[in-house]
């Protein structure tokens, strides 16, 4: 999706062992952040000189990559201006009044803004004169006090025209979100059949790396062709190790080709009057793209996880636990997912007299999914692993993948160990 990338700026050869490197991607759109800082180090004590650690991650623009003359620079300037006493206080008290009027219980909410305010109050915010190192920080104390891991604050650069995404036509705009989705193949990644195991009983595997927005017809037939892929294999791997959630209608349509009894309800989305604001169930059959073939909902299926899990992914893999379509939920080392449930729907910014439009950005959850079955959600507890990769009778087999593989092939041999 970035088209590669070019140095932009080498920050740091303080040892001969290391490196710290600002990239700027070459096919990046123009908005929100285009560089990321990548740290890397390497063993020179070996001739090879083997990478023992690499990092990458976005950031905002260095001010030093700004020119005098841009006339951007006069809002960086004013947005990187150091930290003051009145400027932390404003934060906080920004991000005290989205958590009092937003947060999907209240009671709690008032527990986290009582922490914040102890900490300010205590001094021991005081250091902190860099925004992005403050956000961090603060992120840390509201999911300390909350225990809510989609709740965070952010100081992000915005985009550089705040109505870019409205000076297209609809067209185009759809193009370049169809070109971005092609560039991800649709969330997933390169779906496997392992044909080796049991012989004349292929097993697949089904990577999905995120969940796409599958409102266009264009994005639900590429989804719909890689699920009617699997719908001839034996046993289905779900893999959701590395996924971090997405939009949960297309998780609902993605099920559709998993699940028995469609239309199948899953969940709502709840506020904190109670109110329904939003309603997931799968897809029947009539419903699906055209030539779609279904996996069904009687074949063995396993889902893959780890501690990393998150979110949208985690919805996927309560679904499958809760309606006893997964014959188990194989984590890869965790006991269970990450425990983040809570969604939100309303963006919210802080401070923008201070430090201009968009920078401070705070995602407070105001909705929560209620599941036809339980009730309730996986929020603070996430997905339990039914097997443990790595643990108890699978010490020795440490990927989640080789477990579920060894479990299927016991299911054809009851009563005999492997």
């Amino acid at each position: 999706m970035t088209g590669g990338f070019r140095i932009a700026d080498i920050e740091s050869t303080s040892a001969p062992s290391s490196i710290a490197v600002v990239l700027q991607g070459k096919n990046r759109r123009n908005y929100g952040r285009r560089y990321d800082r990548v740290s890397i180090e390497v063993d020179i004590s070996k001739s090879s000189y083997p990478v023992t650690a690499f990092e990458i991650h976005a950031i905002n623009t260095p001010l030093k990559l700004i020119r005098q003359d841009d006339p951007r620079r006069p809002k960086y300037e004013k947005a990187y201006r150091p930290l003051t006493g009145v400027l932390r206080r404003n934060v906080v008290h920004g991000l005290a009044k989205v958590i009092r009027e937003q947060y999907i219980y209240p009671e709690l909410g008032r527990d986290i803004i009582g922490a914040l305010e102890t900490h300010l109050r205590n001094g021991q915010y005081e250091a902190y004169t860099n925004s992005e190192d403050f956000a961090q920080r603060l992120t840390e104390d509201i999911q300390a006090a909350g225990h809510d891991k989609h709740m965070s604050i952010d100081f992000d650069e915005p985009p550089e025209d705040e109505g870019w995404w409205n000076i297209f036509p609809s067209k185009q705009r759809e193009m370049e979100l169809l070109e971005e989705l092609r560039g991800m193949n649709f969330g997933f990644d390169s779906i496997s059949f392992n044909k080796v195991s049991v012989p004349g009983k292929p097993i697949a595997t089904l990577p999905i790396n995120c969940f796409v927005p599958s409102d266009e017809l264009e994005v639900r037939i590429a989804i719909g062709e890689k699920m009617s892929s699997i719908a001839d294999a034996d046993a289905l791997l779900v893999d959701l190790r590395t996924n971090h959630g997405g939009d949960p209608h297309t998780i609902a349509f993605v099920e559709s080709y998993i699940l028995a009894h469609a239309p199948l309800h899953l969940l709502d989305f709840v506020d904190r009057s109670g109110k329904v604001k939003d309603s997931f169930s799968t897809l029947p059959a009539g419903k699906l793209p055209a030539g779609s073939k279904l996996f069904g909902g009687s074949k063995t299926l396993f889902v893959l996880t780890t501690n990393e899990t998150f979110s949208g992914a985690e919805d996927m893999a309560y679904n499958l636990q809760t309606f006893k379509r997964a014959s188990a939920i194989v984590g890869e080392g965790n006991e269970s997912t990450a425990g983040a449930a809570h969604p939100i729907n309303t963006a919210r910014y802080l401070c923008e007299k201070d430090f201009g439009n968009m920078w401070w950005s705070v995602a407070v959850p105001n909705l929560k999914p209620v599941h036809e079955i339980t009730g309730t959600n996986w929020e603070g507890i996430g997905v339990k692993s039914d097997v443990i990769a790595g643990e108890g009778d699978w010490k020795g087999v440490g990927d989640a993948k080789e477990a579920a593989t060894a479990l299927f092939m016991k299911s054809l041999k009851p009563g005999q160990e492997l």
